[in-house]
């Protein structure tokens, strides 16, 4: 028997208004990433995007850029996308959110700065579509499905392949 470990870094909850960002390192991976624990029945894989909304995509990437440097950051149409490994992370306008999203969007909630989506990569679409059918508001579109913010914890989920 054996317990998990993790080293964890906060950063300044007084200076992210998004929420909790932190970085967590796994000590026992073996222990966490098990094969057998690395499946679900809507087929996904992997976090391909994480959406954060903020007036201010410049100001909150400055952060970002403080951590990783210049060359970790791209402007993208106004977005600043953050690499981080297979996923990006977008910082995006409220505005912005609204036009991709629409009706299926998360709500402010008096927040100035907050995650408002989710991609996670599936093995079909097809299958992900199946398992996501009585999700109330389910989007299904050409290339993705969209589960609603308001039936996840106000956040969209976009599945694609």
């Amino acid at each position: 028997m054996q317990d998990a470990r993790f080293r964890t870094t906060r950063l300044d909850p007084a200076k992210v208004a998004m929420g909790r960002v932190y970085f967590c390192e796994h000590q026992t991976p073996d222990l966490v990433w098990r094969p057998e624990w690395q499946t679900h029945p809507n087929g996904a894989c992997a976090i391909a995007r994480v959406v954060v909304a903020t007036a201010d995509p410049q100001r909150t990437a400055r952060l970002f850029r403080g951590l990783f440097g210049d060359e970790a950051l791209a402007d993208r149409n106004g977005r600043q996308i953050i690499v981080a490994g297979a996923a990006q992370v977008e910082l995006s306008t409220p505005d912005m959110v609204a036009a991709e999203f629409g009706e299926t969007a998360a709500q402010p909630a008096g927040r100035t700065e907050y995650m408002a989506a989710l991609g996670i990569t599936v093995r079909s679409l097809l299958e992900a579509e199946q398992c996501l059918r009585s999700v109330p508001g389910l989007r299904v579109e050409p290339h993705r499905l969209v589960v609603p913010a308001g039936a996840a914890f106000n956040t969209a989920v976009a599945f694609s392949e």
